[in-house]
């Protein structure tokens, strides 16, 4: 029974330990989850992907050889977010230990401005595209 009670005791401590990680999420302007968003680590060259859910969370980071290894701790980080059609996102924080969640990060979409909207447009003065590269081709 002693074995059976300090095998439980084990797992329950275990279970309560405290995850090295930095968790956080990825909205747009209007608070929706964004997935496919590049999140990279610095220091730490870590990449990796939003979920569907527009999650993320980065357990290691590598040294210069490539290989994982722990957070450092006690730590000054940074992470840039990219998705293509959107602004790139930068966030910097101070990670002491433990799992650090970070606040949502908030991506806006990139703006095209249109210096002269009152010029008109000629159709006729663009070459139709319906044929290839230019390319011929004279077989046999």
């Amino acid at each position: 029974m002693n074995r059976s009670f300090a095998a439980f005791v084990a797992i329950l401590l275990s279970s309560c330990a405290t995850r090295n990680a930095i968790v956080g999420k990825v909205v747009d302007r209007n608070g929706q989850p964004m997935d496919r968003v590049i999140v990279s680590l610095k220091p730490g060259d870590v990449e990796l992907i939003t979920d569907n859910q527009g999650g993320f969370a980065i357990d290691y980071m590598r040294d210069q050889n490539a290989k994982r290894i722990k957070l450092e701790k006690r730590q000054d980080y940074s992470i840039e977010l990219f998705r293509t059609g959107y602004h790139v996102g930068k966030l910097d924080f101070y990670y002491k230990r433990g799992e650090l969640v970070l606040e949502p990060v908030t991506m806006n979409e990139d703006t095209i401005r249109v210096e002269n909207p009152d010029v008109e447009v000629d159709p006729t003065q663009f070459r139709e595209r319906t044929q290839g590269g230019g390319a011929t081709y004279e077989g046999e």
